[in-house]
């Protein structure tokens, strides 16, 4: 119930104050699993994403959320499950594997901070990708645009700006072993998705592109 009253509560803020509109629903597979990547930038990712994402759906969230007592309430009434940034966390790992494994889908930010520098967005967490492959099942690109006019990091109060969600075609990536040894591979893929995710995206709205970085020190397989 909790869920159903935020969906409806988001859907129509989101659809009569700031004109949302979404595109591409039809994109979605018919069924489960699959990964949703999004672009995350502002607070209003969560409430945008009822005019783009129609089903039930999980998501994540650090775990310092999650230390607020009526906040950690909501999210977990929606489905939202907390993880550890930074820091090896295989315990919220493997509970997102089995909710894929059992049909479900689950919504990733890869950029995982809503910070970006100098127009540049950060480099994309391997998560949805490692995640797709031990499940094997695709990513599908979900692009938000005016949510960052909003409600830019840092800001107090919000402005207007009218919010967008495209829903691009699925990723299926070719498969590759998720091991320590093929990291660069794998983050190569997680920019192939995050590039495939801001062509959806308004040239306004789009980040400056960078070349993957070299000599990377890899991360822990269970961010």
């Amino acid at each position: 119930m909790i869920f159903i009253i935020s969906y409806i509560v988001c859907y129509y803020f989101t659809k009569i104050c700031f004109a949302g509109e979404s595109y591409g629903l039809e994109n979605y597979p018919k069924k489960g699993p699959f990964i949703i990547a999004i672009n995350h930038n502002s607070s209003f990712d969560i409430s945008s994403m009822a005019i783009g994402v129609r089903f039930i759906a999980h998501g994540m969230g650090k775990k310092e959320l999650f230390e607020v007592p009526f906040l950690r309430w909501w999210l977990k009434k929606i489905n939202v499950h907390p993880i550890i940034r930074h820091a090896s966390d295989k315990e919220g790992f493997d509970k997102i594997i089995n909710i894929l494994k059992n049909g479900g889908k689950v919504i990733i930010a890869p950029e995982g901070t809503r910070k970006w520098k100098n127009g540049i967005a950060p480099r994309p967490k391997t998560g949805m990708v490692r995640l797709a492959q031990t499940v094997n099942c695709p990513i599908v690109p979900l692009g938000i645009s005016g949510t960052r006019n909003i409600l830019p990091p840092g800001a107090l109060l919000p402005r207007w700006s009218k919010i967008v969600v495209r829903v691009g075609t699925p990723i299926y990536l070719d498969s590759v072993e998720v091991i320590p040894q093929n990291y660069e591979i794998l983050l190569q893929q997680a920019y192939e998705v995050m590039d495939r995710l801001y062509e959806l995206l308004p040239s306004w709205s789009r980040p400056e592109k960078r070349e993957l970085p070299l000599n990377r020190v890899p991360e822990k397989l269970a961010n």
